[in-house]
């Protein structure tokens, strides 16, 4: 989708009823749910335990850490000094 045509379909919007707006707002948000999971998906898939990784964050940004635990949503990570984070899947870098 080009940006024209997707400002030309943002300009309709203003004809739609407010319950037309309700009913679309919540399959956009259904279908950003589902891109989300489906990404950590993938990035749990080639997660495993012992695999050195990198962290999206401030905090533990340039830091090597190692997975010592793969949760649904999060991951525990430990530094070779010994400390240890849990973090979310999705800002996990391998």
């Amino acid at each position: 989708m080009t940006l024209s045509h997707l400002k030309t379909t943002i300009s309709e919007l203003s004809t739609l009823s407010i319950s037309e707006l309700r009913s679309l707002n919540g399959a956009v948000v259904d279908m950003i749910k589902h891109k989300r999971n489906m990404e950590s998906t993938l990035k749990k898939v080639g997660l495993s335990v012992g695999m050195s990784v990198r962290v999206n964050h401030p905090k533990l940004a340039g830091r090597e850490l190692f997975v010592n635990k793969i949760s649904r949503t999060k991951a525990t990570l430990s530094i070779k000094n010994g400390a240890c984070y849990t973090v979310p899947i999705s800002l996990i870098e391998y």
